[in-house]
């Protein structure tokens, strides 16, 4: 027997996410390496440990699991944690 338990949206800043408890911030990322566009200057922003993870996460790739599929959880504050996740292979192209 599965629930369902309806969406709520809040709106606001991502980056300062209104919940009791732990927090994460789910991420979209390239496989590129590429960082610099979008939600992620946000990010950088308020806390450069997401960016430094995933760079150098890219960086040594021929040595670990980075690709698609692959998340990484970096922590930026005590109850917050950023969710670095390998989404699309190259960039997106709007058509």
């Amino acid at each position: 027997m599965s629930m369902v338990v309806p969406l709520r949206i809040v709106k606001g800043d991502a980056t300062n996410p209104q919940a009791k408890g732990s927090k994460v911030i789910a991420h979209i990322c390239n496989d590129l390496g590429g960082w610099g566009k979008g939600f992620v200057l946000a990010i950088s922003r308020k806390w450069p440990q997401p960016e430094r993870d995933y760079r150098d996460w890219h960086r040594h790739r021929a040595d670990n699991d980075f690709g698609l599929g692959a998340v990484r959880l970096v922590c930026v504050q005590a109850d917050i944690w950023v969710a670095n996740m390998i989404t699309s292979s190259g960039t997106p192209r709007l058509r």
